[in-house]
């Protein structure tokens, strides 16, 4: 938001920035508003270390996608109780759960975020989850693995 409200009033023309929003009180609003990075920088990283995201944590986001939401329902189903079963060491897994784009373009869209502790043991999962994958039948094409995933769309 602050990089933004920079576009408005370029040169000798005054700008006006307009943000709507449920909650104008929260502290992100509030400190872009009166550009206080620091204020922002310091409660956002208590709030990352105490969810265990980055930098505190590592995240992935395993994307099940196919036009027929039948199967992709069926194959996040597969993927979410192998998780259950297995539980890996150091990993713990949201989801899965409908997108929060549930469809593109036709395509139905399902996800599962994991959070680990450590790079390795979110790898150990990850490789082991498309192997299971791969034996249960899911196709490879219908899966997208998205370490350090910037978006959990």
């Amino acid at each position: 938001m602050t990089q933004v409200s920079g576009r408005a009033g370029r040169g000798e023309l005054p700008g006006r920035v307009v943000v709507q929003t449920y909650y104008p009180d929260h502290y992100a609003i509030v400190a872009a508003a009166t550009h206080d990075y620091a204020s922002f920088v310091d409660r956002e990283l208590k709030y990352r270390r105490w969810m265990h995201y980055p930098p505190f944590g590592v995240l992935a986001n395993v994307l099940v996608q196919s036009p027929r939401l039948e199967e992709a329902a069926g194959w996040s189903a597969v993927l979410g109780k192998w998780f259950q079963k297995t539980t890996p060491e150091g990993v713990r897994v949201l989801g899965p759960c409908t997108a929060p784009i549930a469809r593109i373009k036709g395509t139905y869209r399902f996800h599962l975020i994991l959070k680990a502790n450590s790079r390795k043991a979110l790898n150990a999962a990850l490789r082991d989850m498309l192997a299971h994958a791969e034996a249960a039948g899911v196709p490879r094409r219908n899966l997208v693995v998205d370490v350090d995933a910037l978006r959990l769309m």
